[in-house]
């Protein structure tokens, strides 16, 4: 049975009204999971937005905070005293998002998978709210309410664990056919056709396509591939919820992530906004609705690989369902 995946063009009062009674939260505490954005990219959540969430959650008794996780590169956001400082520059402060907001630093849980995942305190035993920008990522194409948990729900050990899990191991074999060089969604490998005659890595981000496109099988994951251990690295959050709702904004879709601190331009036209209790069927909504109005895959012309790996890996994990119905307000 298809689930169902509710579309609007804008924060309509007719939308907002209709996921009211969608959101299964009422008189709880609810985590509102977000990125609050670098201060030089314009396109993260803005504070008015997000407040609209808080409104509507009070509106049913509930108590929100909004949350995030420090980040593992270097950084402001590194710590979480500096996050709260990048927060407030970018309209994050409760005074004017009407509820508090938490940095998740330093006390977790643990999920064991193919590796270990440290899930934050704050945000296990309380329903959650996935507020995602959803915008283009050299790992995986495209960042969603799946890299939006398995990344910003996880701490920074974890985080790192998982890049450094996915990069690339040589097994041998290599032809030096140069499939992975053509394909490396950050530039950052070279042939060396002299003296070891295999792939030199370089900068490597640990996303795993050279492991998944190499015709000769030359290259493995360490662990797994980048985009299953994020996709497991979001159960695993999942896992300590109580209840949880995604809604994913199809708006100022950049290149790059909002960690991009600099200024990106969005590349194609905003698209609307769509909610789904269902975290595969969501994901699978939003790809689905930036290649019908482009007419092609632009994620995947920019960023090399196709974000149909991430859905493949979260289907693998059963997370949700690949089928659903489009309920357009």
């Amino acid at each position: 049975m298809p689930s169902k995946v509710i579309f609007s063009e804008s924060l309509s009062e007719n939308f907002l009204s209709k996921l009211e009674k969608e959101i299964p939260f009422e008189n709880e505490t609810v985590a509102i999971k977000l990125h609050m954005g670098e201060p030089k990219n314009p396109n993260h959540l803005k504070p008015e937005e997000v407040k609209k969430f808080v409104d509507l959650l009070k509106k049913k008794n509930c108590k929100p905070f909004l949350f995030d996780t420090t980040v593992a590169y270097l950084g402001k956001r590194h710590s979480a005293k500096g996050y709260l400082e990048v927060a407030a520059l970018n309209g994050f402060i409760e005074e004017k998002v009407g509820c508090p907001i938490v940095i998740g630093d330093k006390d977790y849980e643990v999920v064991k998978g193919k590796i270990e995942y440290q899930i934050p305190k704050e945000i296990c035993n309380v329903s959650v709210l996935v507020l995602t920008h959803v915008k283009g990522h050299p790992c995986t194409s495209i960042g969603a309410s799946i890299k939006n948990l398995g990344m910003g729900c996880v701490t920074k050990k974890t985080k790192s664990d998982i890049h450094d899990s996915a990069k690339p191991v040589y097994v041998g074999n290599c032809v030096l056919c140069g499939t992975c060089v053509k394909n490396c969604p950050v530039n950052a490998i070279k042939l060396d056709k002299i003296l070891t005659k295999r792939p030199i890595f370089l900068d490597c981000w640990g996303c795993s396509y050279c492991t998944v496109v190499c015709p000769q099988k030359a290259l493995k994951p360490k662990v797994a591939i980048f985009d299953f251990l994020l996709a497991e690295a979001a159960k695993s959050a999942i896992s300590k919820f109580k209840k949880v709702y995604y809604v994913n904004f199809l708006v100022r879709m950049a290149e790059r992530c909002d960690c991009e601190n600099k200024e990106l331009k969005p590349v194609i036209k905003d698209i609307g906004i769509l909610a789904s209790s269902d975290i595969l069927a969501i994901e699978k909504a939003s790809y689905d609705l930036i290649i019908e109005k482009n007419g092609k895959d632009v994620f995947k012309e920019l960023n090399k690989k196709p974000f149909s790996i991430q859905l493949e890996a979260a289907k693998e994990l059963n997370m949700g369902n690949m089928e659903y119905e489009i309920e357009k307000l």
